[in-house]
């Protein structure tokens, strides 16, 4: 296992997050994977280090979270496209976990869409 190098404090990295929300005119809510930004406000350090960090939740909240050190570029990661990239994996496993009760009448939102996307040059 490759040691992983601590952030600096008030490093800003991304993770990803479910996030229920509701439809007008609909029983349940749906789930949708959400990429947040979060800074980097300490460390814990007991049988192994984990990163303390403070997100913007998907509702626009302060969320707190915590992560292995071993978790940076696995769950937490320096760039947003890279937890899109996550998201986006993370959307297609559910899709075909439940789908084989049927094609959703809602398709999962994909909010993270839009920071994979490669700007154009020119």
């Amino acid at each position: 296992m490759a040691r992983v190098e601590r952030p600096e404090i008030g490093t800003e990295m991304y993770a990803v997050f479910e996030h229920l929300y509701s439809v007008q005119n609909r029983a349940g809510p749906l789930l949708e994977y959400c990429v947040c930004k979060g800074t980097v406000r300490g460390f814990f350090t007991g049988g192994y280090t984990e990163v303390r960090l403070l997100f913007t939740g998907p509702d626009g909240f302060p969320k707190p979270g915590y992560y292995k050190l071993d978790d940076i570029g696995k769950k937490l990661f320096y760039t947003a496209a890279e937890a899109a990239t996550l998201a986006k994996s993370m959307t297609e496993k559910y899709e075909r976990t439940w789908g084989w009760i049927g094609a959703p009448e809602i398709p999962m939102a994909r909010p993270w869409a839009k920071l994979l996307e490669v700007p154009a040059n020119g």
